[in-house]
């Protein structure tokens, strides 16, 4: 029900199929994701890149150091062109200079662009 909020109905009945009460991707598109589950104060370097994390609720629970060292290894797990996504209540401001805010169609950020070029990523997906 709370994939509905903000989402055109035209992108509702294109990306999800109804199930009951309840919405779940299609899953033509869940194929081409991987999700992965992760101890954010463990080491995921081997985790491989990723295009989109989603980090939402998590950080605050951290302190000011504990913070900026995830997001600076999420930063390094992010291909050159990644998305970070965390809760509302939640910032890079002040704690990692490797991401730019953008707030142009909700708050998200993506990662500062770097002068090496990227190998192509599979599109992955990790939550916290």
């Amino acid at each position: 029900r709370q994939v509905q909020r903000g989402l055109p109905v035209t992108m509702l009945v294109r990306f999800f199929r109804q199930c009951g009460r309840d919405w779940q991707i299609d899953p033509k598109i869940r194929e081409m994701v991987d999700f992965k589950q992760v101890n954010l104060l463990e080491p995921y370097t081997n985790l491989g890149q990723f295009d989109v994390i989603f980090c939402r609720n998590v950080l605050i629970y951290f302190d000011g150091t504990t913070k900026t060292d995830v997001l600076n290894r999420m930063a390094r797990a992010l291909a050159p062109d990644g998305y970070l996504f965390l809760g509302g209540a939640e910032t890079v401001l002040g704690l990692s200079s490797e991401f730019e805010r953008n707030d142009s169609r909700g708050l998200y950020y993506k990662k500062r662009q770097t002068l090496v070029p990227s190998s192509g990523t599979k599109q992955e997906a990790a939550a916290g």
